[in-house]
């Protein structure tokens, strides 16, 4: 007899007959290892034959109804900060739209449209930037808050 035994888990998949070379050769030289493993075969053999459950009423609903409902807010807080990033670029654009002639006399070698071009693209890249830094804000509240 072997002083070291097979866990239960190695049993088992012997059992199943998914066990290796080592717990093969153990158990068949292991008489409690061996009864072990019989018991674990009458065991699974006869949850085989066991009708599969059918329940009598709808699992999913219980359990739905039992799940915490997630808050509902008003998207209120988004608002707020789109006229914050319009206010900000109106305030920024329009003293550059009513004075856009003295910009252009500081930059006399640039074309005009290339100066709107610029300060388009910069204007987008700020709005892009900053909704994605929003975003990211939110999803970690969000995440903090369970939602």
């Amino acid at each position: 007899m072997n002083k070291v035994h097979l866990s239960e888990e190695e049993i088992q998949q012997y059992a199943l007959g998914k066990g290796n070379l080592n717990t093969i050769e153990h158990i068949g030289s292991c008489v409690s290892c061996e009864a072990k493993a019989a018991n674990y075969r009458l065991i699974f053999s006869e949850m085989d034959e066991l009708p599969q459950p059918a329940f009598d009423f709808d699992v999913a609903s219980l359990v739905l109804a039992q799940l915490p409902q997630p808050e509902t807010t008003v998207a209120g807080d988004e608002r707020w900060f789109y006229l914050l990033i319009f206010a900000a670029l109106a305030s920024i654009g329009i003293p550059v739209y009513v004075y856009r002639l003295y910009f252009f006399k500081m930059f006399k070698g640039i074309l005009p449209e290339a100066m709107y071009l610029v300060v388009l693209i910069i204007l987008f890249i700020l709005v892009f930037q900053g909704i994605e830094i929003f975003r990211k804000y939110q999803k970690q509240l969000n995440i903090l808050n369970y939602k």
